[in-house]
């Protein structure tokens, strides 16, 4: 996820001028929980709780929060709760919320062996097969509509998968202009949907690091997801299967002796 930051009336602006922005504005109730540092900034302290929760998915809003204006307070006094001050608001909230099937327009941001890297909204990461896309479209910064395949939420991060959308308004995938011999499957095999997770982790780790984002977290579910690549690649070996034979064979003659 890039930490690029969306003000309210831009969001606006792009919810009036776009018809698939997938945006949503909500009025709502939420506590906030801030540091006891904003004591004596009651409304600091809000704004910088705030700030922390933007472009982060969570269950209350059902999305990741985009921006937020009109924020009234509603009690004089805050809780205090070990010790951070808990304090009840109502705002206006934007939020982003995509669905599987929903339209979204991204732009290349990296291009890899077999997928293509978009952000939307220089945020959220997608990801394209490579295959799916002409190679005058693979040039950074070229806009790129899609439909949404996958949504995937990995330390509150949200990343997605995409297909490609046609001009004739249907999706299906435009094959690259390569060697004849060469095929393309409708379906993702196994292996491209582990590679495909992988390097969607790497970009939202990179982009991480490169914005001072703590890695622990995300780097945990990258480890988790190369290892079970390994495992995967061991267990069908063929060089591991021809040794077990070797050695199943010899213990038989052992045996017969």
């Amino acid at each position: 996820m890039n930490y690029n930051v969306i003000s309210f009336k831009e969001a606006e602006e792009i919810m009036k001028s776009k018809d698939h922005s997938q945006f949503e504005k909500v009025n709502k109730c939420k506590r906030v929980i801030f540091h006891p540092r904003f004591l004596g900034n009651t409304r600091k302290g809000i704004e910088e709780a705030l700030k922390s929760e933007r472009n982060l998915v969570s269950e209350e809003f059902g999305g990741a929060l985009i921006a937020y204006n009109n924020i009234r307070i509603q009690q004089a006094m805050g809780l205090i709760v070990d010790p951070y001050i808990h304090f009840d608001i109502v705002a206006d909230f934007i939020v982003f919320n995509p669905t599987v099937g929903s339209t979204l327009t991204g732009v290349v941001h990296r291009v890899f062996k077999n997928h293509v890297s978009l952000l939307v909204y220089g945020i959220f990461n997608v990801s394209i097969r490579k295959s799916e896309l002409n190679e005058d479209q693979l040039m950074e910064g070229n806009e790129v509509e899609f439909k949404v395949e996958r949504i995937y939420v990995n330390n509150r991060i949200l990343s997605m998968h995409g297909s490609l959308w046609s001009e004739e308004g249907s999706w299906e995938k435009k094959k690259t202009k390569r060697k004849s011999h060469i095929k393309f499957t409708d379906e993702p095999t196994a292996e491209e949907d582990l590679n495909l997770a992988v390097e969607g982790m790497e970009v939202d780790a990179d982009i991480q690091r490169e914005n001072g984002v703590t890695e622990n977290a995300s780097f945990n579910g990258l480890e988790e997801t190369s290892e079970d690549v390994k495992m995967t690649a061991d267990e069908t070996s063929p060089r591991k299967s021809k040794k077990s034979e070797k050695k199943k064979k010899k213990k038989s003659k052992k045996e017969n002796i």
